[in-house]
């Protein structure tokens, strides 16, 4: 499988699933025992259906509308989306991760977070003119922050971190996406979302 055929794959499901809410098309795109992260839904590719359906009784996107897709970090089988939606009147960010396997989505995760002038982001970036190697400068980054990585994807000039922090007892979901330019990071888009003590699964967010 060719390095962009994942990125081709997620892109279509977004337009036609998503956007043109295709249901008929699931089946195509989505292995029957899909394996969700998502707080929001359940496993299996039933649950599509159901959130498709769903989808359906809102107004429909428009032709003109822009894809609300900013971002696509790909790294072996693993495709990183960054999102920037509007929905039921609401300003959403949402930083998420399909596996694909053989031509479709086999496993997601993501990490949603509503914007508002109040919105912060957990990373706090320090002075990081002459970075030498951009995985290791992350990594003590993360490490200052006491943040537990769970998965680095890379391609090219960006590279995608899901992470985990701790509030007292409470666990926060993290993914950031960096743009790098040379010995700098010139862009970092990030979302958080504490993690429910109950989900319509037990596969846990991470």
């Amino acid at each position: 499988m060719e390095t962009t055929l994942n990125k081709t794959i997620i892109t279509d499901f977004y337009r036609e699933i998503v956007r043109h809410r295709q249901t008929e098309l699931i089946p195509q795109y989505v292995h029957e025992n899909y394996i969700q992260h998502s707080p929001w839904g359940k496993d299996g590719r039933q649950a599509l259906f159901e959130m498709v359906e769903f989808l359906k009784k809102l107004p429909p996107v428009a032709e003109n509308e822009p894809s609300p897709i900013k971002h696509l970090v790909e790294q072996g089988d693993l495709v990183v989306a960054h999102l920037e939606l509007q929905f039921m009147g609401k300003r959403i960010n949402v930083i998420e991760m399909f596996r694909v396997e053989n031509g479709k989505a086999a496993e997601h995760w993501d990490v949603t977070e509503e914007l508002t002038d109040n919105t912060r982001s957990f990373i706090i970036l320090p002075d990081n003119i002459g970075i030498n190697n951009r995985l290791d400068h992350l990594k003590n980054l993360y490490s200052t922050f006491k943040i537990k990585i769970h998965r680095i994807i890379s391609e090219g000039d960006l590279i995608a971190i899901h992470g985990e922090a701790q509030d007292g007892d409470s666990s926060i979901a993290l993914f950031d996406i960096y743009r790098f330019e040379a010995d700098k990071i010139i862009g970092h888009w990030g979302v958080k979302q504490p993690v429910p003590d109950e989900m319509p699964h037990n596969n846990g967010m991470f």
